[in-house]
């Protein structure tokens, strides 16, 4: 049952142009990046961040992406009652959610790295630490699917929260100019600890206050906390 479910699903995300548009698009964007950046670093200062932000907001849009992907694919099925359908099947519909944002965060894992390793984004970083990266960034793509579906009841409301909630991309940028205790008013956003991660490996000589990977293993545990607070509230206001 699990495995014709999966099939399904990753057939039902291929068929939709919208979706499409929405996985083709981290490639799109790292082909813009890939040649608008060194234009950026030719025409600013030494020493201005301009650069190094644009590159940091490109890696953390790929886990928002695919966020955003399964975030409709869900009011998709809330739309076409595919979530109350399965309550009459011995698959949970808890576990249906679940896989879909599992497919979600796996494919933002590894689109995060390919875009940041083939465009060279971070070209001083080793493959490892560019995976570690990957590995809490991407945990963006699930807490943007059920902020989505928590708070919208269809694809025009989905639209609205989904760009509301791409403030989440730019609280971030404030890490190039925040490194001491201060940090602490940032961690609330997912995307804090990817967005230092990326910081450290564009600008080792900044002063932080913990190692990379303190700040790893607290984005992952944060982010993991954050993404099932918002399970549950989706579970109670779907009714699921």
């Amino acid at each position: 049952m699990f495995k014709t479910v999966l099939k399904s699903e990753l057939r039902g995300i291929v068929r939709d142009k919208m979706n499409i548009f929405f996985i083709l698009f981290p490639v799109i964007l790292g082909g813009i990046g890939y040649f608008i950046i060194p234009v950026i670093e030719d025409a600013v200062q030494p020493g201005n961040p301009t650069p190094q932000i644009v590159a940091m907001f490109m890696i953390l849009m790929t886990g928002y992406i695919f966020g955003a992907v399964t975030a409709f694919t869900l009011l998709d099925d809330r739309d076409d009652n595919v979530l109350m359908s399965l309550k009459i099947t011995p698959f949970s519909v808890r576990l249906y959610v679940i896989m879909k944002l599992v497919i979600s965060y796996v494919f933002g894992v590894l689109a995060m790295i390919l875009l940041t390793y083939a465009t060279g984004f971070l070209p001083n970083t080793s493959i490892w630490n560019i995976i570690l990266i990957a590995v809490v960034g991407a945990l963006q793509a699930p807490a943007i699917a059920l902020i989505v579906n928590s708070f919208a009841r269809n694809k025009v409301e989905g639209f609205v929260v989904m760009k509301t909630s791409g403030l989440i991309l730019i609280i971030p940028v404030l890490v190039f100019w925040i490194q001491s205790w201060k940090e602490v008013f940032l961690v609330f956003s997912p995307g804090f600890w990817p967005a230092r991660l990326i910081q450290m490996e564009l600008l080792p000589m900044i002063d932080v206050n913990f190692t990379f990977m303190v700040y790893f293993f607290a984005g992952v545990v944060y982010n993991i906390l954050f993404a099932f607070l918002l399970l549950k509230l989706y579970v109670k206001k779907a009714n699921l």
